[in-house]
């Protein structure tokens, strides 16, 4: 008993709450909170609300930092740093990752590793207090073809199969691993009326052997049907539940890099992943909130029959403890509904008057901004603006700030021969 109580004394003993001057998405203090960072005027410390759900809207060019501040804000969600955040109750973390580029690697793996850049940890020290520090449990998810592969990439990150169980999907699960969402092909029609006939236990098995019968689909058209079966087929595993990886203080990196699967597809899987993730509300009776990011969303979110169910997903968020970041190189690429979600947008550098009048659209109080206010930021500067703060002035206007250097690394895990 001693030695556990000595073991927890030396989790705590260096451990300092955070100060802070300004916070934002709560209208009050938090019990649970993270440093952001500081206004770039009067370097007035910012803190994020994490006890409380909130959209995130995080836009900007490749170099402008946004890559490095979704690590910024997910590093704080997961683990309790001295000096950097306040976290009783740590949640669970998601990050989506697609590219058609087998060589654009989710930037996240490598914060199993504390920050080793020196000029950020002179600041981290200096302006903020903290030492660098790593996460302890992250997770790596990828289509099976590409498991080989993954483990070679990163060594020292325990990867999965992306795969449900088919009693974790619900029927609109079953559409977007079919590919029914917004499709009025006659085949389609016919699937959908099948899969209605099986709800209450949809099957691969039920499902096939249902279209084989089928008198009204045509051999070319049960072909087609068996086409987005055998898809679906490649997720679906009934000796896992996909829900059991997700855990507080866990980090779960899904990696939808595949030659073969198109951004509808991507995104179709996301939604299911999204729907399964949000819905686990406790573990051991113990409930806690979900921290979920849509990692380059330009890529895959200009289906307009699938961001609908994004947009309806971050309605429901708030009921399911789930926050959404939802980050972009290309805001015009995003509908304007989710944007409207936003209970907090960080605008890094961008140069297109277009973005601007894009976010400007959704958001009446970022009407003051100007392209030359966005152009000139420097790499980590940025505009905040949030729909709760304890300072009134956040949430009538967007303030410049420069995000805090990470604690963990930034950048993908590299090999090296020696």
């Amino acid at each position: 008993m001693e030695k556990e109580e000595d073991a927890q004394d030396d989790l705590t003993k260096d451990y300092y709450t955070p100060d802070y001057d300004i916070m934002v998405g709560k209208s009050s203090s938090s019990e649970q909170y993270g440093i952001l960072g500081k206004v770039s005027a009067n370097k007035k410390t910012i803190a994020l609300d994490i006890s409380e759900t909130n959209t995130i809207s995080l836009f900007g060019v490749q170099g402008g930092g946004k890559s490095y501040t979704i690590g910024t804000i997910t590093e704080m969600v997961l683990k309790q740093f001295s000096h950097i955040n306040k976290l009783p109750a740590p949640l669970a973390g998601v990050i989506f990752h697609y590219s058609e580029s087998m060589d654009y690697e989710p930037e996240f793996t490598s914060m199993i590793y504390p920050n080793n850049k020196a000029d950020e940890l002179k600041k981290l020290k200096d302006e903020f207090g903290a030492n660098p520090e790593s996460l302890d449990d992250v997770i790596l998810l990828t289509p099976k073809d590409k498991i080989e592969e993954r483990k070679e990439q990163y060594p020292s990150i325990e990867i999965h199969p992306i795969a449900f169980h088919s009693k974790e999907l619900n029927v609109q699960d079953w559409m977007f691993l079919l590919g029914a969402i917004g499709n009025d092909s006659v085949y389609i029609k016919q699937l959908k009326a099948i899969m209605k006939s099986v709800r209450n236990n949809i099957t691969l098995q039920a499902l096939r052997n249902n279209i084989s019968a089928s008198q009204l689909l045509s051999n070319t058209q049960k072909i087609l049907a068996e086409q987005r079966l055998q898809f679906a087929s490649e997720y679906i595993n009934d000796e896992m539940m996909l829900r059991n990886l997700l855990h507080p203080g866990r980090l779960i990196i899904v990696d939808l890099r595949d030659e073969f699967i198109a951004k509808d597809e991507a995104l179709g899987l996301f939604v299911v992943m999204l729907n399964i993730f949000s819905g686990i509300k406790n573990i051991d009776d113990k409930p806690f909130n979900k921290f979920i990011v849509f990692d380059e969303a330009h890529k895959y979110m200009d289906n307009k029959d699938l961001t609908n169910s994004i947009v309806t997903a971050i309605r429901e968020m708030r009921h399911k403890g789930v926050s959404i970041m939802i980050a972009s190189q290309d805001p015009l690429s995003l509908p304007n509904e989710i944007i409207e979600l936003s209970s907090i947008v960080l605008l890094h550098k961008f140069n297109s008057p277009q973005w601007v009048k894009h976010i400007q659209k959704s958001i009446t109080q970022l009407g003051a901004l100007t392209p030359a206010d966005l152009s000139c930021l420097a790499p980590g500067e940025g505009y905040l603006w949030a729909t709760k703060s304890t300072d009134k002035g956040v949430m009538s206007r967007p303030i410049k700030i420069f995000t805090r250097p990470r604690v963990t690394k930034h950048g993908g895990e590299t090999v090296k021969a020696l």
